[in-house]
């Protein structure tokens, strides 16, 4: 009969749940069009226009942030650059809705990741998921 050792089995087990992690995090695929964040305090959903994105945040205690800056990618994970900021000022109310426009986006054909980085007042700075907005396929109307 075959034995596996006490250390070779928590080796397996160890190889095993890394497998399973990086699987996880390569195939993950980034929502479409919308994201609300699990600590329910953002909430971001994209869309196309003719010309340009919007983007429209939603906001449930923005008095903490001191600003909020909007990155753009072609790749869910690396690579992103900043391409809207926003400050707040003392004055913000809590609920806060704002659209704002990407009008030198990415190629449409490509899928473009959308992702927002806040900083509070107290200095803290948090990287939320990215959202994806799928690219725009060439389709022929008959």
């Amino acid at each position: 009969m075959f034995s596996i050792s006490p250390p070779m089995k928590k080796a397996w087990l160890l190889v095993f749940c890394c497998c399973a992690v990086g699987f996880n995090t390569v195939f993950s695929q980034a929502p479409d069009f919308f994201l609300k964040s699990a600590d329910d305090e953002l909430a971001i959903e994209v869309s196309r226009g003719e010309q340009s994105v919007t983007i429209a945040l939603y906001f449930i205690k923005a008095s903490q942030y001191e600003s909020v800056l909007i990155e753009r990618s072609d790749n869910q994970q690396l690579n992103f650059s900043q391409c809207k900021y926003i400050k707040f000022n003392d004055s913000a109310n809590d609920t806060v809705v704002l659209s704002k426009k990407d009008t030198y986006p990415m190629p449409f054909a490509n899928d473009i990741y959308y992702r927002v980085k806040t900083i509070t007042k107290d200095g803290v700075t948090r990287i939320y998921p990215s959202v994806r907005l799928p690219g725009v396929q060439n389709v022929k109307q008959e």
